[in-house]
């Protein structure tokens, strides 16, 4: 078919996340034209972990974990995990939290920043059933992050009708980043 004019194709992004204080945003490359703008005015959730205070389930050698009131995106703080030269790819961090059946959801939402720039994987959220995360039934990949920039995270769950009893969470150094603080 021809199209007199101009035609554009649809486009849709899910980057742009509001922090409930955050009210401008730059439009994403690639989109040339808005239509529509949509967002959620509500949502269904379990809140699995709020990072209000610091973990403290179990903490690998070359962590340091504080509860950060200044540096933070929701609530009251957030985790600041201080990583050391010397870290290596499964060292971990976590969290108990009482009992969380999440089998009914299909993502786990979540706010991250670091001091370096980060690949895809290079750090892991884990979900687990057992304590301090020993044997995750969740090893969910954080999605590639630029320095210093909070990012929204919306990551798939691998095995959703397995997440009944979550009663551990956790973070994993899975590559070598070197110093950085998470």
């Amino acid at each position: 078919l021809d199209t007199p004019g101009h035609a554009f194709d649809p486009v849709e992004s899910l980057a742009l996340h509001s922090d409930g204080s955050t009210q401008r945003f730059d439009i994403p490359s690639g989109i040339s034209m808005i239509q529509n703008v949509h967002y959620r005015s509500s949502v269904d959730f379990t809140r699995l972990l709020s990072c209000n205070t610091a973990m403290d389930e179990t903490v690998d050698s070359n962590f340091t974990i504080t509860a950060d009131t200044k540096i933070k995106k929701q609530g009251t703080a957030s985790n600041k995990i201080v990583i050391t030269g010397s870290a290596s790819a499964g060292d971990i961090a976590t969290d108990s939290i009482t009992s969380k059946d999440i089998s009914q959801y299909d993502y786990i939402e979540f706010w991250i920043r670091s001091t370096v720039a980060t690949s895809a994987g290079n750090l892991k959220i884990l979900l687990d059933d057992s304590a301090s995360c020993a044997s995750p039934v969740e090893e969910l990949s954080v999605p590639a992050l630029s320095a210093d920039t909070w990012t929204f995270c919306r990551v798939a769950l691998s095995n959703p009708e397995s997440d009944t009893a979550i009663i551990s969470v956790g973070l994993e150094y899975d590559s070598d980043l070197g110093a950085c603080t998470v």
